[in-house]
């Protein structure tokens, strides 16, 4: 039976290649996609108990206003162990930023390490809440003195190398210059999915939990909480809660302020975007769902296209198979040798699937978390490679086979067409057409509507000028305490001939944002206002610098302190002042804090991505807190920029000489904020072009039945003079009419699936009646243009081969 099922094989060569490319391509987006999702799933699964340890987050409420916050106030982590029961450990975490390592040698030089990250500060029973081995050291003393390091194994042998990890233990290391810490113990590094991201370990100061500052929550104070298996969470979770109002509740009603802590599982806090937090890496799950669905879905178009194709047969095996039958081979034989062929097919596509996953992955590698090829599970792999062969050999070698044992041998030895099997498989072959179109024209709309709003985030007007403009940052260590090198610096660097001019502050978009708790009193008597504006840091180079516009007022003075201010429309509207004129002289300032005068309202500009509404904002100068140079080149000579960066960089080593010189362009940086959004559109390109091949490949199957089945009908009318056209019209009109109804069936389905997506954004395109007249027709015409190849090559065949046997 191999052998002939291999000669079948080989004998139609076309149908065979067909089937093998459009399985393989199935298969292989199975396979990358399953790679992702099972990756971002995986995020802490092999951590024992991760389903009893818990991120505790704090969740803000101000004036109609939410905020999400991952950390928690400091002294939480310590009231939490003393007075609530039933949690195993509590670890508080916190990011330690150390800008140099130096470590001596044995002959008396010194390695630097610039910028190490991965450097957290915790405590002991963090090793023992996560799966950490041991190497060298002792797990319970490692972290009781303070002048200790733990070290992972990938960081040891990066500072040491080639010594022994017992010999490490005790060695020191010298931090900025001056703090010296003794190598502790050290751990191999966890070898699965975390966003437990720690290199180095340092232990919390004792003065931590001793503060007495309930009010504030910093993003790098994290709490992690491991409770007793018997311990419910909605209670723990109240009685955190209850602490936290007892701590608080004078503070925030003065300030009708509300804050809860929240329990999210350590696996689900990898899906929690609204949670920010440095160095982890996060996941939307609805999108990966998505993609589960994009996966499927091409899969089945394969299937389909093979059923189509398969089906597309018969009538030329038609004698082959009335032979068999005649010669008294039964109908499971048949099915046997039918799946057998469908087997072999379905190997020679998962082989080829395997070398088209590696080429597609390595080709669109910025699609996929740079972890990922990390940890593939090649045992998982090898197993879906069997159960996705397996399944698919089932679900497209059935029917085929089915059909196979209801040709009636007479009629085919009697040179009867092969249509009278039944209407039943007709119709079903419509349908499976109709349903690879509807997913197609489905792919098609949401590949230009994302496409859309991807292009509309990127260049709709954002209120300031973001072109031709350098972001680069002062070193943290100097932010605050440099002696006036960074005004030094910014006044050599607006003399460069290339620059045009130069700002220190805020970038105005960006993911980092500040606020604080403001008062308005209007001078006619009116209530007292009490709001949450978020502040922007500037100078006086601001405005013109990114082409704002001064709807009233003046710019700022260039004063070292705050005693002005200037407000966006946004905040004008807050404190319910009728124009931007009116604003002027009025007189806001932080709660219990010293009141200044509004000199001037800027514009509205976008300061968050356009998932988030323009929020109130109030622009001030405090020189202190400045770090990040706005430097804006000349637009006029773009060839010379690389130039201009040169010069630029020769004055920042000047005054920081020991620091990395490192620049983005700042309509990059806003770029970079939609990586996910660029990479969903890419993505969904990727399967339209996909879809729209496999379902080609279909189309192409059920033309070739067609014109085989209407060969004797097609050299009739030939002789008659019916033309070339004539006759592709006539093949081609059924299979657009089942085009065109798919695209009626699919119209409505993409509408709500992409407003529901286009709903996350609070700037977003309306939904154009033109998008899906276009999709439908580059459905039509790709269907068109694919009939027409076969179509005409049955119309040209010469009649009198098809009219001699009659």
């Amino acid at each position: 039976m191999l052998k002939t099922i291999f000669r079948q094989l080989w004998h139609n060569k076309l149908f065979t290649s067909l089937n093998i490319l459009g399985l393989s391509i199935g298969i292989s987006a199975c396979f990358i996609i399953y790679q992702l999702v099972s990756f971002e799933f995986g995020f802490e699964q092999a951590i024992p108990n991760h389903k009893q340890i818990f991120n505790v987050v704090s969740h803000m409420e101000f004036d109609g206003q939410e905020g999400h916050n991952v950390g928690v106030p400091k002294p939480l982590g310590r009231a939490i162990e003393t007075e609530i029961p039933g949690i195993k450990f509590v670890v508080p975490v916190a990011e330690q930023f150390m800008e140099q390592v130096t470590v001596p040698q044995a002959d008396g030089k010194e390695n630097t390490f610039k910028s190490p990250d991965r450097q957290v500060m915790t405590v002991a029973k963090y090793f023992n809440m996560l799966p950490y081995e041991w190497l060298a050291g002792a797990k319970d003393e490692a972290l009781n003195n303070p002048n200790t390091v733990v070290l992972t194994k990938s960081r040891a042998e990066k500072y040491f190398p080639g010594i022994g990890f017992n010999d490490i233990i005790g060695k020191t290391l010298i931090y900025n210059d001056t703090i010296q810490k003794q190598v502790s113990g050290i751990v191999d590094d966890l070898t699965f999915a975390t966003s437990f991201y720690g290199k180095e370990f340092f232990p919390l100061p004792k003065n931590y939990f001793s503060q007495s500052d309930w009010g504030s929550t910093n993003s790098n104070d994290k709490l992690y909480l491991q409770l007793d298996e018997k311990s419910v969470v909605a209670k723990t979770q109240q009685q955190i809660n209850a602490l936290s109002v007892k701590n608080t509740k004078d503070l925030f009603e003065k300030w009708r302020f509300k804050r809860d802590q929240r329990l999210i599982p350590v696996a689900t806090m990898h899906f929690t975007t609204e949670y920010g937090e440095n160095n982890v890496h996060k996941a939307n799950k609805p999108v990966l769902l998505g993609l589960i669905g994009v996966a499927i879905f091409l899969l089945i178009l394969a299937i389909i296209n093979f059923i189509n194709l398969s089906t597309a047969q018969l009538p030329k095996r038609g004698k082959e198979i009335a032979v068999r039958k005649t010669m008294g081979s039964s109908g499971r034989r048949l099915i046997y040798q039918f799946l057998g062929e469908t087997f072999i097919t379905c190997l020679l596509a998962a082989i080829l699937s395997c070398f088209l996953t590696y080429l597609f992955l390595l080709s669109f590698k910025e699609l996929f978390p740079e972890q990922m090829h990390a940890y593939i599970n090649y045992f998982r792999i090898f197993a879906l490679f069997w159960l996705f062969l397996l399944l698919t050999t089932l679900c497209a070698g059935l029917y085929p086979g089915w059909l196979i044992t209801r040709v009636n041998p007479i009629q085919i030895l009697r040179n009867q067409s092969l249509i009278t099997i039944g209407s039943v498989r007709l119709s079903l072959r419509k349908a499976l057409i109709i349903f690879q179109f509807v997913i197609a024209m489905l792919f098609i709309v949401c590949a230009v509507i994302v496409g859309q709003q991807l292009r509309y985030t990127l260049h709709k007007d954002l209120g300031f000028n973001k072109d031709a403009i350098l972001l680069v940052n002062v070193p943290w260590r100097k932010v605050s305490n440099d002696k006036g090198t960074k005004y030094t610096l910014l006044n050599e660097l607006k003399k460069l001939k290339g620059v045009e001019a130069v700002s220190l502050a805020a970038p105005p978009l960006s993911n980092n944002t500040i606020s604080n708790n403001y008062d308005y009193i209007p001078d006619n008597g009116g209530a007292k206002k009490e709001f949450q504006p978020y502040l922007k840091n500037i100078d006086t180079a601001y405005l013109a610098l990114y082409n704002m516009q001064l709807l009233a007022g003046r710019n700022l003075l260039p004063l070292d302190t705050v005693t002005e201010y200037l407000i966006n429309e946004t905040m004008l509207r807050v404190l319910g002042i009728k124009s931007p004129k009116d604003a002027i002289g009025k007189f806001i300032g932080p709660q219990d804090g010293k009141q200044a005068p509004i000199v001037g309202v800027v514009k509205d500009f976008h300061n968050k991505t356009f998932y988030s509404s323009i929020d109130p904002i109030i622009l001030l100068i405090d020189k202190q807190i400045n770090a990040t140079y706005n430097i804006k080149l000349r637009e006029r000579n773009p060839e010379s920029w690389q130039e201009s960066i040169a010069e630029i960089e020769k004055h920042w080593k000047k005054f920081y000489p020991e620091e990395t010189f490192e620049y983005t362009f700042y309509d990059k940086s806003i770029e970079d904020l939609y990586t996910q959004e660029r990479q969903m559109s890419k993505i969904i390109n990727l399967a339209t072009v996909v879809a729209i091949l496999i379902s080609c490949l279909g189309l192409l199957g059920l033309i070739t039945l067609t014109a085989y089945q209407r060969t004797k009908e097609i050299g009739i009318r030939k002789v008659l003079g019916a033309s070339i056209a004539g006759i592709v019209a006539l093949l081609s009109k059924d299979f657009l009419k089942l085009v065109v109804l798919s695209i009626l069936i699919a119209s409505p389905i993409a509408w709500w699936a992409m407003n529901k997506w286009l709903q996350s954004f609070a700037y977003r395109i309306e939904i154009q009646w033109w998008i899906f007249a276009l999709a439908g027709l580059v459905a039509i015409c790709v269907a068109f243009f694919t009939m027409s190849v076969q179509a005409i090559k049955a119309a040209s065949a010469n009649p009198v081969d098809s009219l001699r046997n009659e």
